[in-house]
């Protein structure tokens, strides 16, 4: 609550006695004048009692706004900062749009109150996840509080409102739901399903845990492969967020991720491999295929030139070796497909019904051409013979997915970090060395069950841990690119079609 007062002053030296008037606000700023007479003093006060009045009621006019408003008040402050992450923008921005704005709209702000949050925080999370319920949440925090700060309203009601707790899947106590981390094995049958021209990018991944923002704005001068022990330094980052654009940032989102990474050998030849000619320090390391079509106006990208990597291009290829795994179907020729389209549809035929029932539904083939398409389809064990040969009818076997897809939840290249910190744990490095190599930062939750923080002041990382860390990830990458040969021999067609 504000208040003004006056003291009186009698000067010790002189006797001479003057007025000082105090006031305090509301904002915890304080401040004094002195006068020379009680006269001026109660004038003064008067002045500023006023001030207070009118600042007060002025503030609570503010508060009939709309909670849209405010809202877009707050986000021109927040998004000022010149060192505001442009990914984190369009995020924040998303969640306001969709989770939030949508609900308290137009209501004067000063009308929102407790139960109003709690039937908000109920909606959401019937609608949402756990994770998006609470970063929404913290925006109508944040937002409402910068009313409060402003003295529209006299209390932030979320905080009278207790944050929901994360309630315990049971499929995860009992080891039944599936996990993002691959083991080597099946990380080198993934691996197999990728074009040969993202080997490089997908093993620089599984080796050293980098996000993909901090893998696609690698440049030559941040990788040091000819020390005694090679390392990547993170610290250049690209993102690509909507419409508040693309690019690539000077550092990461934290501190914690400006950091120096070990590199398995393995590693160091995947990235020799894609370093560009010449010696120019801001080249980047990985980049994208090429042959993509132009935008309006423009002409395509030839095949081949380096092109920013993009996350899009990156999810799409991913997404397609899942496919693959789930659907050995999707990487066969034209007119393999085509012949295996028409025996699902039809049942069992000969070749010759085979040629007559693709005429009648496209592009006749040649005899020859049928042979090649049945000996592939053979070979991939979705077709098999019955019969003599002038009565052979051919028949499709059934196909089941990569049992592979049962032990794991696979989303993105991001389970390849998961992956990472998953291997290092398993040969026995110290949480805190994967935490550092990670880039996370520490939390004083976190701290509390890894140790003190001055604890962590005192401990290292040697280059004999750094060697460590090297020496697991190349036993397993070696392992993940056997897998990955033996299948490409298993399945000598899946390899033609790679894009070098």
């Amino acid at each position: 609550m504000a208040s003004v007062g006056i003291r009186k002053r009698v000067s010790r030296r002189t006797g001479r006695v003057t007025y000082q008037v105090w006031w305090l606000l509301d904002d915890g700023s304080q401040g004094a004048e002195t006068v020379r007479s009680k006269d001026e003093a109660r004038d003064l006060v008067a002045k500023k009692r006023l001030g207070l009045t009118r600042g007060a009621w002025q503030g609570r006019q503010r508060g009939r706004l709309p909670f849209s408003w405010w809202a877009q008040q707050w986000w021109e402050v927040w998004a000022a900062d010149p060192d505001r992450s442009p990914t984190t923008m369009a995020v924040t921005e998303s969640r306001l749009r969709l989770h939030v704005r949508p609900w308290f709209g137009e209501r004067p702000i000063n009308k929102i109150g407790s139960a109003d949050i709690r039937r908000w925080q109920a909606h959401l999370a019937s609608s949402t996840g756990y994770p998006t319920l609470m970063q929404c949440r913290s925006l109508v925090l944040r937002i409402l509080q910068f009313a409060v700060d402003e003295g529209a309203i006299d209390a932030n009601p979320v905080r009278k409102v207790p944050s929901p707790r994360r309630r315990v899947d049971p499929d995860q106590v009992l080891d039944a739901t599936r996990r993002r981390a691959l083991t080597p094995e099946e990380a080198g049958q993934l691996l197999a399903q990728f074009p040969l021209f993202w080997w490089d990018h997908v093993l620089c991944l599984l080796g050293t845990g980098l996000r993909f923002g901090e893998l696609a704005g690698l440049r030559r001068r941040r990788v040091h492969l000819n020390r005694p022990m090679p390392v990547l330094q993170v610290v250049d980052t690209r993102y690509q967020a909507g419409r508040f654009g693309s690019g690539f940032k000077p550092r990461p989102k934290s501190d914690a991720g400006i950091r120096e990474l070990p590199l398995a050998p393995l590693v160091v030849e995947a990235i020799r491999r894609q370093l560009p000619p010449g010696s120019d320090p801001s080249d980047l390391v990985f980049t994208g295929p090429g042959g993509g079509p132009g935008g309006a106006g423009h002409a395509g990208v030839p095949k081949g030139t380096r092109t920013v990597l993009s996350r899009h291009n990156l999810h799409r290829t991913y997404q397609t070796a899942l496919a693959k795994l789930a659907d050995p179907t999707g990487e066969l020729r034209p007119t393999a497909a085509r012949v295996l389209k028409a025996l699902r549809a039809d049942g069992p035929q000969t070749t010759d019904q085979l040629t007559e029932t693709l005429a009648t539904h496209g592009r006749a083939i040649r005899s020859a051409t049928m042979g090649a398409a049945l000996a592939e389809l053979v070979e991939a064990d979705l077709v098999a013979s019955a019969g003599e040969d002038s009565e052979q009818r051919w028949a499709v076997l059934p196909t089941t997915p990569d049992p592979l897809l049962d032990s794991v939840d696979l989303h993105g290249a991001h389970d390849f970090r998961h992956t990472f910190a998953t291997w290092l744990e398993d040969a026995g490095i110290p949480a805190r060395v994967i935490d550092e190599v990670m880039g996370h930062e520490a939390t004083s939750r976190v701290s509390q069950q890894r140790g003190s923080a001055m604890g962590a002041h005192y401990r290292h990382t040697t280059p004999e841990m750094a060697e460590r860390i090297a020496t697991a990830i190349e036993d397993r990458l070696r392992l993940v690119l056997e897998v990955a040969e033996q299948v490409l021999e298993a399945h000598p067609n899946r390899s033609a079609h790679r894009v070098f």
